[in-house]
C-alpha cells in the first residue's frame, strides 16, 4: 500500500522556468520552452492516436525538423473508417455540429502527411532506442496509456540524444517509486508538471495521470512556482482541475 500522502518533492520543478503552450487547448497540449522546439532537428512522437495538433504546432516554430509518429492504430485508413462512423452516428441522431469535424480530420491527416512520417506500430522495449539510432537533438513525446514503463530504461539508454522529453505517465499511485527513479536518474531537468483530470484520483486524493515535460537547458524566469501554471488548462472541461500537493521540505 503506497503510504506517500503527497508527492515528493522529486516530481517539483526546482525552479520557475520560461514555458509556452504547444497543441490544441486543453487535452493535447502541453508546456515546454519554444528554444527546445526550435532545436530540435527530430521529433518523435510516441502514441498519437489521432490528434497530431502538437506536431502541428511545432511544424510553425521549425518546420526543418523531421517528424516521426508512431502508433499502434495510426493509418489512413484507421482515421477514415472511425471519422465516417462517428459522422453517420451523427447524421442518423441528426447532430450536424461536428459533421466539418470528422471531414477536416481525414482531410487533415492527408495533408499533414506530407509533413509528418506516421507510422503504425506497437511500441514495446528496444524499440526506442531502434527508432533513435540515427538521430540526435531529438524532442521525444511519449504518450502510450499505461505502456510507457515499458520504454523508460530506453528513454535513460538514449538521454544524451534528447533535448526535451514530454511524458505521460498513468496509474501513478501504484508507480510512484518506479517514476521518481526515473526523474533521479534521467539528466534532462524536469521543467513542468501537470495532473490530466482525465484519470481518477488515488486513495491519497493525487492526481492518477501526470504530464511532464523535461528540458535540457530550462530558462528560468522571475517569480514563484505556480501550480497550475498560468498556460495549464483542464485536460477534461467537464470535470475541475486537479491540485497536486507536494511534501513539505525537511
Amino acid at each position: 500500500i503506497n503510504t506517500i500522502m503527497a508527492f515528493s518533492k522529486i516530481f517539483k520543478p526546482k525552479e520557475n522556468y520560461h514555458l509556452e503552450r504547444f497543441g490544441r487547448e486543453n487535452d493535447g497540449g502541453y508546456l515546454i520552452n519554444p528554444l527546445v522546439i526550435l532545436k530540435a532537428e527530430n521529433l518523435v512522437s510516441i502514441g498519437i492516436f489521432d490528434d497530431w495538433s502538437f506536431e502541428k504546432h511545432f511544424i510553425k516554430h521549425n518546420d526543418k525538423a523531421k517528424i516521426s509518429c508512431y502508433d499502434n492504430l495510426i493509418s489512413f485508413k484507421f482515421i477514415f473508417i472511425r471519422s465516417l462512423k462517428k459522422l453517420i452516428l451523427d447524421l442518423i441522431k441528426f447532430k450536424f455540429k461536428n459533421i466539418f469535424k470528422y471531414i477536416y480530420l481525414i482531410l487533415d491527416y492527408l495533408i499533414i502527411s506530407n509533413k509528418i512520417n506516421f507510422t503504425k506500430k506497437t511500441i514495446n522495449k528496444n524499440h526506442i532506442k531502434k527508432i533513435l539510432v540515427n538521430l540526435q537533438n531529438v524532442l521525444l513525446k511519449v504518450d502510450i496509456e499505461g505502456s510507457e514503463y515499458l520504454v523508460l530504461e530506453d528513454i535513460i539508454e538514449v538521454q544524451k540524444k534528447l533535448n526535451g522529453l514530454i511524458i505521460e505517465f498513468h496509474d501513478v499511485g501504484k508507480n510512484k517509486n518506479i517514476i521518481e527513479n526515473f526523474i533521479t536518474r534521467f539528466e534532462l531537468e524536469l521543467s513542468h508538471i501537470h495532473p490530466n483530470n482525465y484519470g481518477e484520483l488515488d486513495e491519497n486524493n493525487d492526481p492518477n495521470i501526470i504530464e511532464l515535460s523535461f528540458e535540457r537547458h530550462p530558462v528560468k524566469v522571475e517569480g514563484d512556482i505556480k501550480f497550475p501554471h498560468d498556460l495549464d488548462q483542464k485536460n477534461n472541461l467537464l470535470k475541475p482541475e486537479i491540485t497536486i500537493k507536494f511534501e513539505e521540505q525537511n
